[in-house]
């Protein structure tokens, strides 16, 4: 019997769409970092991030292979299923009194209701977000499929889908892409001699991304007065 924190942690893990994917697509077979990003269309960076995420909580593991790459498995397997029932209502005491309209206002009212506006635009910030990463996901798979034509080979597409989030060194790159160190840099030189990438301080980033981007505006929270 799971107690209520390793519960928490479980719903934690579970409340992420693309957590849930990795772990139906291990279900199938150990994979590797680069392999779950191509079946899935998610940047490798972040496929690291479920990842290490979900090994934390032993919900995953990995093996290396003769040439260390490292391939995840499932450590424990689990089916979550939620009940639902409409509570009873409990019977009227036969000494209520009916509360008039001109009652006071109980304490913490104010602070209750504002909680309660908070989680709906949470609930909003939400439905946002996801819109959002179902943009992101449609461009990843335009970017992989659209790249067979345009690049040398995979590694390259599979470095700038690694370089959209954040600037890596040729080291952090390979051992995201799960390449080895000289492909890696080979394939930077030739995204860079083609406009696509630069580099600064050992890091290499998507060319022009140093200028300030325009992102959606999300939708505003209830100013708390």
């Amino acid at each position: 019997m799971m107690d209520q924190d390793a519960i928490a942690h479980l719903l934690d893990i579970l409340g992420n769409r693309n957590r849930r994917r990795i772990l139906d697509l291990l279900r199938q077979k150990p994979c590797f970092v680069t392999e779950i990003s191509d079946r899935l269309v998610i940047n490798p960076k972040a496929v690291i991030e479920h990842l290490a995420i979900m090994q934390k909580e032993d919900v995953i593991s990995f093996y290396q292979d003769e040439k260390r790459r490292k391939y995840y498995y499932l450590v424990q397997d689990f089916q979550l299923s939620v009940k639902m029932s409409v509570a009873e209502q409990p019977p009227q005491s036969r000494g209520a009194v009916e509360v008039s309209e001109d009652a006071e206002v109980p304490p913490l009212t104010d602070k209750i209701l504002m909680i309660r506006r908070l989680l709906d635009s949470r609930e909003k910030l939400i439905e946002h977000l996801e819109a959002v990463e179902k943009d992101i996901d449609e461009m990843m798979n335009d970017v992989i499929v659209s790249g067979r034509g345009v690049f040398q080979n995979s590694i390259e597409s599979e470095i700038l889908l690694a370089l959209i989030y954040t600037p890596l060194t040729p080291i952090e790159l390979a051992d995201t892409v799960g390449h080895s160190i000289p492909e890696v840099t080979g394939s930077l030189r030739t995204l860079a001699a083609k406009g696509y990438v630069e580099s600064e301080a050992g890091r290499y980033r998507i060319k022009g991304t140093q200028k300030t981007m325009v992102v959606p505006t999300p939708p505003a929270l209830p100013m708390k007065l």
